[in-house]
C-alpha cells in the first residue's frame, strides 16, 4: 500500500470512528463511570459519546448539580480517554477534566466552588451543622477500584461557620495534598481564623487514615474561642489542644 492510499485509509478509519462515536449514546459513558464508582449516579443523561449532559449528579446520596461533558481530542495522545467537564447549579460550579485509564479514573485541573452543605453525608457531622464553601485547586485526584489512591493540589475551606452544637465563626483553612508512597499525604492549616490550627493527614490506598495536630485560640484574650475549645478538655502546658486520630474511611 503506497503512502497516498494509506493516508486515505487512515482518514476513512478516523471518519468512521467519529461517526460511530456520534451515534453512540452518552448512557454508555454514564454506565461505565458508575460501574467504576458505585457511589456515583447520573440521572437524565443525554447526548452521545463525544458530547453529553446529565440533569443531576448524585454522589453517596448527595445531589451535586447538573454536568456537561465534551470529549478531549488530545486525550488519546496520553493513552487515555478524557473529557472536559462542567458541574454546575445555582450556587456551585466545578470545572476540570476526567480521564478514564486502565482500572482507574483521574480528575485533573479541578477548579471551582461548592457549598459545604452540598456534601451532606460525606462530612462526619450532623446535617446542616457547618456552613462555608469549598474551593478546589487540584492538579489531579485519582481513584482506583472506587478508592482514592492519589491527589495533588490544594483544597480551601472559606468562611466556615459552625451551627452545631453551638454557633461559632471558624474562618478559612487550607489543605495541601501530595502523593505519598501508599496513598495521599496532606498538610492542613488556618488561613484567616480565630483558631491556630496545624495538622498532618495521611490516607492509604486501602482507606486507613491518620490525622494529628494542634488547635488553640489565636488570641489568648478571645474568651468566646477559648470557651468553645474548653469543650475539648484541658490544654497542654503551651495552651494548645493536641489531637491524634486513626481509623478507616
Amino acid at each position: 500500500m503506497n503512502r497516498r492510499a494509506l493516508r486515505w485509509w487512515l482518514l476513512g478509519a478516523v471518519a468512521y470512528l467519529v461517526f460511530l462515536g456520534a451515534a453512540f449514546p452518552a448512557q454508555y459513558i454514564a454506565d461505565h463511570l458508575t460501574k467504576k464508582l458505585p457511589a456515583l449516579q447520573l440521572a437524565g443523561v443525554e447526548g452521545n459519546l463525544f458530547s453529553g449532559s446529565a440533569a443531576q449528579v448524585i454522589y453517596q446520596g448527595n445531589p451535586l448539580g447538573a454536568v456537561d461533558w465534551h470529549f478531549d481530542w488530545l486525550a488519546p495522545l496520553s493513552l487515555s480517554f478524557g473529557y472536559r467537564i462542567d458541574l454546575h447549579a445555582e450556587d456551585r460550579d466545578l470545572r476540570g477534566r476526567v480521564d478514564f485509564g486502565f482500572n482507574r479514573i483521574a480528575l485533573k485541573d479541578l477548579e471551582g466552588r461548592i457549598p459545604v452543605s452540598a456534601l451532606g453525608s460525606l462530612l462526619p457531622l450532623p446535617p446542616n451543622s457547618l456552613d462555608g464553601a469549598l474551593s478546589p485547586h487540584l492538579r489531579q485526584i485519582t481513584f482506583k477500584g472506587g478508592r482514592l489512591v492519589s491527589a495533588e493540589g490544594e483544597l480551601d475551606l472559606d468562611e466556615a461557620t459552625l451551627k452545631w452544637p453551638t454557633s461559632a465563626t471558624l474562618g478559612s483553612f487550607r489543605m495541601q495534598l501530595a502523593p505519598a508512597s501508599d496513598g495521599v499525604g496532606a498538610q492542613l492549616s488556618d488561613v484567616a481564623s480565630p483558631f491556630k490550627f496545624a495538622a498532618a493527614l495521611s490516607l492509604t490506598s486501602a482507606g486507613a487514615y491518620h490525622v494529628s495536630g494542634t488547635l488553640s485560640a489565636r488570641d489568648p484574650g478571645d474568651t468566646a474561642t477559648r470557651n468553645l475549645l474548653a469543650g475539648l478538655g484541658k490544654p497542654d502546658s503551651t495552651g494548645q489542644y493536641p489531637f491524634d486520630f486513626k481509623g478507616q474511611w
